[in-house]
């Protein structure tokens, strides 16, 4: 198992991971980095940010902190209770920013993305006024390619 942090959380998605969950500091390791590439390759591709994996990684990160004991001895408490709360309020935060992140960005009109160019195989619609009048004549003109987007004088009846 090891533990790496670079100092720089653009280096790395491990890097970033222990930025957020405040596990930068070598001498006192929460998660190893092959627990950390596991909750990303679990995490990310469902929920597609690292604040996700971050949430995630301080909820199991406060489940080890669950099954320790408070002790007290010679006047010294130490109250384990309290660092699983802390990384559980954590998680909850990094949640939080997640569901931030996912506000706004490119518009969401149903599948139809903002550099989405037509199909150049289908004749692109046209429409016009009173069109569809008359009922009996079935299906009315879908265009044409040889037509021009507007509609100048040679062409009269639209």
């Amino acid at each position: 198992m090891t533990w790496s942090y670079s100092g720089n959380p653009t280096t790395s998605t491990t890097d970033e991971i222990r930025f957020l969950i405040g596990d930068t500091d070598a001498d006192d390791p929460l998660l190893q980095d092959e627990e950390i590439s596991y909750l990303y390759n679990q995490w990310y591709t469902l929920y597609g940010t690292v604040f996700y994996v971050a949430s995630i990684a301080c909820e199991t990160i406060a489940a080890s902190y669950a099954r320790e004991a408070s002790h007290s001895a010679d006047g010294v408490s130490l109250q384990l209770g309290e660092i699983q709360a802390k990384f559980t309020q954590q998680a909850e935060t990094l949640r939080e920013q997640h569901n931030r992140l996912l506000i706004g960005g490119i518009p969401d009109v149903g599948g139809v993305t903002a550099d989405e160019q037509p199909d150049p195989t289908i004749a692109p619609l046209i429409f016009g006024t009173g069109m569809s009048d008359n009922l009996a004549a079935g299906r009315q003109d879908y265009g044409s390619r040889n037509v021009p987007e507007y509609w100048p004088e040679e062409y009269p009846g639209y």
